[in-house]
């Protein structure tokens, strides 16, 4: 199980890469992301922005169990580095023993100290290349895209 924070989730919505990264991981993990993540990318429809579509049509919201909720409330006092999506991201994968998605350092510095194994963008893209699925300059296309995009 692979669970996106809004910003990991927002950029392969942008890149128009969502289907790629479904299909790149299919059989081995499912990709989810959290009721506050999903609150995170349904904002920017209300300014007209429709990127997030693309991630709410592919993937599913998990549901958070009660100690689960109890542990985010816990943590989100506890910490004011990190937005709500991501902590309720770290709680689930800690819980769950998934894999967190983000680009966010300090999410990924608070996560390893949790033992949470991460899932950078980088890595997605070096997964695409050597697995066949995208060749270099369908790579190259999608950095740009991240670039301009994000």
């Amino acid at each position: 199980m692979i669970i996106l924070d809004t910003d990991f989730a927002s950029v392969l919505a942008k890149a128009d890469i969502v289907e790629l990264v479904i299909k790149l991981f299919s059989g081995k993990h499912d990709l989810y992301i959290t009721p506050e993540v999903y609150e995170e990318l349904i904002v920017p429809e209300k300014y007209g922005y429709t990127f997030s579509q693309k991630i709410l049509q592919n993937i599913d919201v998990l549901t958070v169990e009660p100690e689960e909720q109890r542990q985010y409330l816990r943590l989100l006092n506890e910490t004011s580095a990190l937005g709500k999506g991501e902590v309720e991201s770290i709680v689930i994968c800690e819980n769950r023993s998934a894999i967190f998605a983000t680009l966010d350092k300090k999410a990924k510095y608070f996560s390893k100290k949790k033992n949470i194994k991460l899932l950078h963008i980088h890595s997605t893209l070096k997964l695409l290349l050597k697995t066949g699925l995208c060749n270099r300059t369908e790579i190259l296309d999608i950095i740009k895209r991240i670039e301009e995009t994000d």
